[in-house]
């Protein structure tokens, strides 16, 4: 198998020179090609280009602005939401130049680290343009400030192990959300209350829960569940922006049911959530924006058996 030399790359918000040396030693690298924009001074602890390139010069290891090639991507290679799309960004003459000349100092004996400003590696093109495409000619490393280093290979099983546990949480909010309204919706049966609607919506952010009869007074609720309280109690996530979208809701559900001389009110159950078997419910009744006012709280406990 034919060796492949090593590429490197490092990206932080504010790249101290020293900092950056201590990176660089462990790996023996001697040239820094350099991303950010030509004038970079807006962050505290940006070392500004020209000081970088002296300190670096004083420990043997080349600078090499390269912010026409691999920092700067025209409108032509941006989808209408500004995304940069990685084969136009790849087919660009700046950027094929770029490549040549990576190319050209890996022949010269030069282990390079290219360096940008964006220290999430997910969202920067370190990692989605350049090193997708240097990868194909390159072993890939990518430099951490914590002095750890991970094989682009790494870094993409690491992004992908991220999103599967960002989609088992996902799942795990969506069930505690559907156990909440279950549960909400079990509490109303028990006490008398005839369940019209569940989930009734009338676009993105104007939907309401749950919306019950009882005593010829229809009851239009808001739910919302948590795990614990930590973070503040659920009844505190109904603010006015979506008091006024439950109002509209209303208007339109009414008029859809034509339900215009039954009295209503709106209502808000807050579940603090552990377990089928283990959870509080408060059921506010009549609640009005404004220092979280209402006609009456009615608190329900579930607790586990013994």
């Amino acid at each position: 198998m034919a060796f492949q030399a090593t590429i490197y790359t490092y990206g932080n918000i504010g790249i101290d020179a020293n900092e950056l040396i201590q990176l660089l030693n462990p790996h023996n690298i001697n040239c820094v090609v350099d991303c950010r924009p030509l004038t970079n001074t807006r962050i505290a602890r940006n070392t500004p280009k020209d000081e970088l390139k002296l300190v670096l010069s004083q420990h043997h290891i080349a600078y090499i602005p390269f912010f026409q090639h691999f920092g700067h991507f025209p409108p032509s290679t941006r989808s209408v939401k500004g995304t940069i799309l990685y084969k136009r960004a790849i087919s660009t003459p700046e950027f094929i130049q770029g490549i040549e000349r990576i190319k050209n100092g890996i022949q010269k004996g030069f282990s390079i680290c290219i360096i940008d400003g964006e220290t999430n590696i997910y969202q920067s093109t370190r990692y989605t343009i350049i090193a997708k495409r240097l990868k194909e000619d390159y072993n890939i490393t990518h430099l951490f400030a914590n002095g750890h280093y991970y094989t682009h290979e790494q870094v993409e099983l690491l992004k992908k192990e991220e999103k599967i546990k960002r989609q088992q949480k996902n799942k795990a909010k969506q069930a505690i959300g559907k156990s909440g309204e279950e549960l909400a919706a079990l509490y109303l049966t028990q006490n008398g209350y005839q369940i019209l609607d569940k989930n009734w919506n009338l676009y993105k952010g104007c939907e309401i829960d749950i919306i019950a009869l009882k005593d010829n007074k229809l009851h239009f609720i808001e739910v919302k569940k948590r795990t614990t309280d930590i973070y503040g109690a659920p009844e505190a996530a109904i603010n006015y922006k979506k008091m006024k979208h439950i109002g509209k809701a209303i208007q339109a559900y009414r008029y859809q049911r034509s339900l215009f001389n039954i009295d209503y009110q709106i209502d808000s159950i807050a579940i603090i959530y552990h377990s089928e078997q283990d959870y509080q419910l408060k059921h506010f009744l009549g609640i009005r924006w404004g220092n979280g006012a209402c006609d009456a709280t009615i608190v329900f406990n579930q607790l586990p058996l013994n």
